[in-house]
Formats: C-alpha cells, sequence, structure tokens
C-alpha cells in the first residue's frame, strides 16, 4: 500500500509540473498577404525570429482532432472540397497512414529529393486532416517544381492533382515567411493552434454588432454634436495609423508595423468598430460590440491554451508562435497570464 501510495503522489507531482513546466514564447503577428510582388524584408525578419533559437513553431492552424470534433465553421465548406478532390484522383492509400508518415518524415530527413515520396506525404497528411503539414510539404514541393523532370510531373498530378489546385497562395506570411524559417532551422513539422470551435456564435454577434453599428453611423452625420466630433476624431486617427502602416510597408517593415504598439491599436480600431473607445456615445451599440469582443476572447484563449499545452506535451523549451496581427496583442497579453511562461515581442528581440 505504502509502494502505490508513493506511486501515486509522484504522478501527481509529475503531472503538476508538467503543466507549469517553463516555456518561452516569442509572439509574432502577420500580415495574411504581403502581395503577389513582396517588398517586405523577409530575409532580415527571419534572420531575426531564428536568433531566438526555438525549437518549435505554431502556426493558425487547426489540428486534425479539433477539425473533425467541429461540424461547421467559416472554412468547413471549402476544406471538404479540397480533400473531395484528392480523393477523386483514386491514388492508392497506405495501409497503415500514420505509420507511412511516421517512416516517411525520417527518409526525408536523410534524403530530401525523394520528391515523389514527399508527394505522397504531403497527400497523406492532407488526407488525415493534417493541414499544416501537408502545407509545408507542398511548399517544399513548389520549391522544388521547377526542376521536376516528365516522370515527376506526371506524378505530381497522379497524387496531387492540378498543380495549384492545394497550393497557390505565394503572398500569405507561411510561404515567405514561416516555412523559410523553419527550413533555416531545420524543423519539419509545424504545430497547429487555431480554434474555430466558437466560429459561429462569433459570426452570429459580429453580424449583430455591424448591423447595429451601421445604423449608429448615420447618427453620426452632424458634426455639430460632441460625439460625431469624436468618432470622427477616431476616423482621423485611424487614418494616421493606416498612412504609417502603408509607408512601413513600402519600406519593407509592415511585419514590424503590425507587431508594434501603433499597429495593435489600428487593428483593433478597424477591425472592432473602435471596440469601446466609442462606449458612452449616444445609441452605441455597446452590448452587442462587447458579445463580439468576448467570442473573439475566447478564440484567442483557446489559442494560447493550445499553444502552451501541446508545446509542453511535445516537450518544447522555446517556441515561435505566428498567427495573424490581430491577434497579437490579445495572445501576448493571455501568455503573460499563464504560469511558468515568458512571452516575447518582435520588436524587442
Amino acid at each position: 500500500m505504502k509502494t502505490l501510495t508513493t506511486f501515486v503522489l509522484f504522478l501527481v507531482a509529475f503531472f503538476a509540473n508538467a503543466q507549469n513546466q517553463p516555456l518561452e514564447v516569442l509572439m509574432v503577428g502577420t500580415s495574411h498577404s504581403y502581395g503577389k510582388q513582396p517588398v517586405e524584408k523577409f530575409d532580415v525578419l527571419i534572420d531575426k525570429i531564428a536568433a531566438f533559437r526555438p525549437d518549435a513553431v505554431y502556426g493558425e492552424f487547426l489540428s486534425p482532432e479539433d477539425y473533425d470534433a467541429i461540424k461547421d465553421y467559416w472554412n468547413k465548406k471549402a476544406m471538404e472540397k479540397r480533400f473531395a478532390y484528392l480523393n477523386s484522383l483514386n491514388y492508392p492509400a497506405p495501409a497503415n497512414p500514420d505509420r507511412f508518415i511516421r517512416q516517411t518524415l525520417e527518409r526525408l530527413r536523410k534524403h530530401p529529393n525523394l520528391h515523389q515520396d514527399r508527394m505522397k506525404l504531403a497527400r497523406a497528411l492532407y488526407l488525415k486532416h493534417d493541414v499544416a503539414n501537408a502545407r509545408y510539404q507542398l511548399y517544399r514541393l513548389d520549391k522544388a517544381r521547377p526542376n521536376f523532370g516528365p516522370e515527376e510531373v506526371a506524378a505530381y498530378q497522379a497524387i496531387l492533382g492540378v498543380p495549384d489546385s492545394l497550393y497557390g497562395n505565394r503572398s500569405n506570411e507561411y510561404h515567405n515567411i514561416v516555412f523559410p524559417l523553419m527550413d533555416k532551422l531545420a524543423i519539419d513539422q509545424l504545430g497547429a493552434m487555431d480554434s474555430q470551435r466558437h466560429d459561429l456564435t462569433w459570426q452570429a454577434a459580429w453580424d449583430k454588432a455591424d448591423a447595429l453599428f451601421r445604423t449608429w453611423e448615420k447618427t453620426m452625420e452632424d458634426t455639430t454634436l460632441a460625439d460625431a466630433r469624436r468618432y470622427s476624431a477616431l476616423i482621423t486617427r485611424a487614418k494616421a495609423l493606416g498612412k504609417a502602416e502603408k509607408e512601413a510597408g513600402l519600406a519593407g517593415k509592415e511585419t514590424w508595423y503590425v507587431n508594434s504598439p501603433d499597429g495593435d491599436e489600428l487593428l483593433n480600431i478597424v477591425n472592432f468598430y473602435g471596440a469601446r473607445r466609442l462606449f458612452g456615445t449616444k445609441g452605441f451599440p455597446e452590448q452587442e460590440i462587447e458579445a463580439m469582443l468576448a467570442q473573439w476572447q475566447n478564440r484567442n484563449d483557446d489559442m494560447v491554451r493550445n499553444t502552451v499545452e501541446r508545446a509542453r506535451k511535445a516537450g518544447a523549451k522555446r517556441v515561435v508562435v505566428f498567427a495573424g496581427a490581430n491577434h497579437r496583442k490579445i495572445m501576448v497579453d493571455g501568455f503573460r497570464a499563464t504560469p511558468g511562461v515568458t512571452v516575447y515581442e518582435l520588436n524587442s528581440l
């Protein structure tokens, strides 16, 4: 009995320690589109992040388990269409997908130019609903594709379908920052930390807030009113911040800007109808804005919790987290409030 009690106490202490094991997080907010001909100085940015020396990278993707658990969200139909497209190719599936994925990853670490193996891996990951890692493998193939011979071109179409059918966005943060960073660090797996379980409630709250805000906005046309002048001042502030963002973008420093307090302020104003800055003005839909912000908080709380729990489970000590810049400030606050977590920001490196 004494031995059993000692073992139980050991397990309790072990799991309690695991839940609070030290974790360092670098939070990076990004644009979702840098344009077809980006001027962003990606190399400088990637070198700066790589110097943090993370042992894991997390991005704004759903894990396979989270995807399967959600019946519907804003991107569900598009994803199901892609899975159906892959299945329509009728390429043979591995008998044991998990083992196949594990063994193929090991083989590609030793022989990265086995392109047909990488095609099969990308397909297996996609059909397992591990979209984060499927996209990374498709990125590697996209870089290699200009040098494919006839046999590899034919294999690509047989295994993955028409080029660009699954990987056509070369302006986003993954193609330009995240995946090149993973290559530089020799990290070949991307952790998923997104959450969409609140999405339908979020959409409903957003739609309601938007409709009421548009109605309220029409009452602000009389510039002699104090509330109208207050709203006008907020618009002027947003325009000034937007101008600064555009100038930073032209200088190749958009990512640095959206990771700054000014960037946080701009995105908070334009994405959330001023957030709470207009509370107190006559007729402003405060209750509906609060309801919308509550759903946004729910999603970001999930994203922080997913990152911390999954990083600790994987034994990671230092991780870099990428998300759309509108998530940056709220996630930084969430990480700071999490026991055992130290959070760093891009502009403080």
